[in-house]
């Protein structure tokens, strides 16, 4: 699939007939991987839920021009409940591989979190490259709606910004005292959905240093809080938040398809 990310104003949209210009990143992407042949049709998506295809029309210095051909709005992938990791940041690539896949999962938001017991304080210019990440990413995996990128947060802020909907967390062997039981396992989770539908599923993931004795205590006093075992190992960060997604998005499943 030949898909570019094109910039959008959500006030005016652009219409079948509209030329509009890549920008430097997607033109080279073109003119490069693609020679910038004008027999090319392009698949574009704006992030926003625009899906646009569109023809090489012209180049304008290093710019690409694109004549687009149609337009169409994709309102499935974001139906509620949306999906919403909120992850602890980790050193190295490892959370931008957890950003890439998150985004191959469905996640609708993503929620960065700076723990106690965690090794990295990012940067504000962490925000530019990790929303790099998601772009691509979203190219690659044909999704038309950029996950929402939220400034890290603390837990403690990260669990109030929905006090009514449910959130799950990966919860490793050594955390489960805490609760005062074994965490659920996944597959469990196929029961009726609840009603009214929340309106975001959100999936917890810690540190490589694990949560600290008071997160685990907040954790713990909170009652929209559901422990999910992903297995009998200790995970790395990256390695729970692809496997929590994959609980969210198989949970979100059975409650869009269920009677």
């Amino acid at each position: 699939m030949r898909q570019f990310f094109l910039e959008t104003d959500p006030s005016h949209p652009p219409r079948p007939g509209d030329t509009v210009t890549l920008d430097r990143d997607e033109s080279h992407h073109l003119f490069t991987v693609l020679r910038g042949g004008r027999e090319n049709q392009l698949d574009l998506v704006d992030g926003r839920g625009l899906r646009m295809t569109g023809l090489p029309a012209a180049k304008d210095g290093k710019l690409a021009r694109i004549k687009i051909l149609s337009v169409e709005k994709d309102e499935q992938e974001i139906r509620e409940p949306r999906l919403v990791l909120a992850c602890a940041v980790v050193k190295g690539k490892r959370f931008e591989w957890a950003l890439e896949k998150a985004v191959e999962l469905g996640a609708h938001e993503i929620q960065p979190l700076v723990t106690d017991l965690g090794v990295i304080d990012p940067r504000p210019g962490k925000q530019e490259r990790w929303r790099g990440v998601l772009i691509a990413a979203l190219k690659q995996c044909g999704r038309a709606w950029l996950p929402e990128l939220r400034r890290p947060v603390n837990l403690a802020a990260a669990l109030e910004r929905r006090p009514d909907d449910p959130v799950y967390c990966g919860a490793a062997p050594g955390d489960w005292p805490a609760w005062g039981e074994s965490p659920i396992s996944w597959v469990s989770l196929n029961r009726p959905s609840p009603s009214p539908l929340p309106g975001t599923l959100t999936m917890l993931v810690g540190p490589e240093g694990g949560w600290s004795p008071a997160e685990l205590e907040l954790m713990a006093s909170v009652d929209r809080l559901i422990p999910v075992g992903l297995g009998p190992h200790i995970l790395r960060t990256e390695t729970a938040a692809v496997a929590g997604m994959t609980v969210l998005q198989t949970l979100r499943d059975r409650v869009l398809t269920a009677p």
